[in-house]
């Protein structure tokens, strides 16, 4: 079962970024490293936060239940569909799993992004993080066009042992992490098809190329240990014994 809820962010311009030749590549990078992780996702409750791919592959989930939260820019043009990146309608401790494709970069508050996937996520569920690598080639090149508002490079990368830093301290173990899109940020479509056999096998990506990052993380699950009640016993008296008077040398002066 999908549903497909609007709610305005501002992600439609990066959508139009990844109909592009390079947009299209990455997106073909991360939606098969979704694929590959989607089927070890159990529960009932998937939630994709604004995914800017043109299809995304839930199909490959087991998850029944799929629901696609779609964010805009401009909240004018929707009028009584306004959401926050970082305020979602969803109850606490109800979804099985989330997907946030570059949703982090898109905010103003990160850390706030990952506290409603805390609040909204049930224990032991997952977060699968997408996000751009700003120690690569692309991050040079988003250093290089400084202040244009072209998506992805008006955006702020955020590096991928940040997020992972951020999600220790809420409570998540990374159970996986991977690189991907190890071909460098040009629109020359025959020229990222010569450059191919720069991306490596699955799971051996190096750092330094790759322009994005994929990680999978897990909510722990505190457990308590009750403590047993103290029982109200009354003091016991056990008998006591008192020695008796200590006889005296009497020194007789005489």
């Amino acid at each position: 079962m999908n549903t497909e809820q609007a709610v305005p962010l501002r992600a439609g311009s990066l959508r139009g970024w990844y109909r592009r030749p390079l947009g299209q590549m990455l997106a073909t990078e991360e939606t098969r490293a979704l694929a590959e992780q989607l089927p070890r996702l159990f529960g009932y409750h998937l939630l994709v936060i604004d995914p800017p791919w043109e299809d995304c592959p839930l199909q490959d989930s087991r998850i029944p239940h799929h629901v696609i939260q779609r964010v805009q820019a401009d909240a004018g043009d929707h009028p009584g569909m306004m959401a926050h990146t970082d305020a979602w309608p969803v109850m606490t401790d109800t979804v099985d799993a989330i997907v946030l494709p570059h949703s982090l970069e898109l905010s103003h508050d990160p850390h706030q992004v990952l506290r409603e996937a805390d609040r909204c996520l049930i224990p032991d569920g997952h977060l699968v993080v997408f996000g751009f690598n700003p120690r690569s080639l692309w991050g040079v090149r988003r250093l290089l066009t400084r202040g244009a508002k072209q998506m992805p490079w008006g955006m702020r990368f955020i590096s991928m042992g940040r997020v992972m830093d951020w999600l220790n301290l809420l409570g998540f173990d990374t159970l996986h992490s991977r690189y991907l899109m190890h071909r460098p940020p040009l629109q020359n479509i025959r020229m990222l098809e010569r450059l191919g056999f720069l991306e490596p096998a699955a799971g051996s990506g190096r750092m330094l190329l790759a322009g994005a990052y994929m990680l999978v993380a897990r909510k722990r699950t505190v457990i308590m240990t009750p403590i047993k009640a103290m029982r109200n016993t009354r003091p016991q008296l056990f008998p006591v014994r008192v020695p008796g008077p200590t006889p005296r040398n009497i020194r007789r002066v005489g």
